[in-house]
């Protein structure tokens, strides 16, 4: 990869989005989806690293939202027997107060799933690496998000801007632009004794915990106004 450079990615929302308060959406995360999705090799994202970290943001939304509910029916499995929040659909004869779900009927059961959904202009990223090659398999990815194959989060015209200084650890504001272990804080200027932290994946594959995670500082921003977001493209 060529000398790293400090980039600004912003995607505008053509859809809401639904994110999960867990889900960081972190530039890598997506830059390594669009791999897997296009059979690329995700090994070697063209992100600048430190030790194991990319330096990729989490993703900032971008204005004020519109909220609302998106509800979905989804077909009940045999994992869902165990989920205690699942009601079922009569009580166990056997006594003990324990309720039961009947897995004779799962092929014909199903549940009402209910998401928050955010209607906001645009997502940034800021990122460090090669911006052309990052805004390239970005821009391949139609949505992000939960239930974007359901049309959420769906995408539209993404761009790239160069900036002077690398917000892609460390945000203006001083807080973690992404999770960060706790080995990591330091170097990066981030005060670990007053961060939020949480134990959370920080690296790609981010669907495997077991491997890949740790107890992080995490970030609190997680939305800005335009007028913040113009500030910084003023100060590139």
């Amino acid at each position: 990869m060529a000398q790293p450079t400090p980039f600004l990615i912003e995607a505008q929302l053509e859809s809401p989005v639904i994110i999960s308060p867990e889900a960081y959406l972190t530039l890598d995360s997506l830059l390594s989806a669009s791999c897997q999705l296009f059979g690329d090799d995700d090994t070697a994202l063209p992100l600048r690293k430190t030790a194991d970290v990319y330096h990729a943001s989490a993703g900032i939304l971008v204005g004020r939202p519109i909220q609302l509910e998106a509800p979905f029916v989804s077909r009940m499995t045999l994992r869902d027997y165990a989920d205690p929040r699942i009601l079922p659909n009569k009580p166990d004869k056997r006594g003990g107060g324990k309720l039961v779900i009947k897995t004779v009927a799962f092929p014909d059961m199903a549940r009402l799933d209910r998401y928050t959904a955010h209607h906001y202009p645009s997502i940034i990223w800021f990122g460090n690496g090669d911006p052309e090659k990052a805004l390239g398999l970005i821009s391949r990815l139609t949505g992000i998000g939960k239930r974007c194959n359901a049309g959420y989060g769906q995408l539209g015209s993404v761009s790239v801007l160069l900036l002077p200084t690398d917000f892609s650890l460390k945000l203006p504001d001083q807080t973690p632009a992404r999770p960060l272990p706790i080995f990591l804080c330091g170097q990066c200027g981030i005060d670990a004794p007053t961060s939020l932290m949480d134990r959370v994946t920080y690296k790609p594959n981010y669907f495997d915990f077991n491997r890949n995670a740790a107890l992080c500082a995490v970030p609190v921003t997680r939305q800005i106004s335009e007028g913040q977001l113009q500030s910084l493209k003023d100060a590139a």
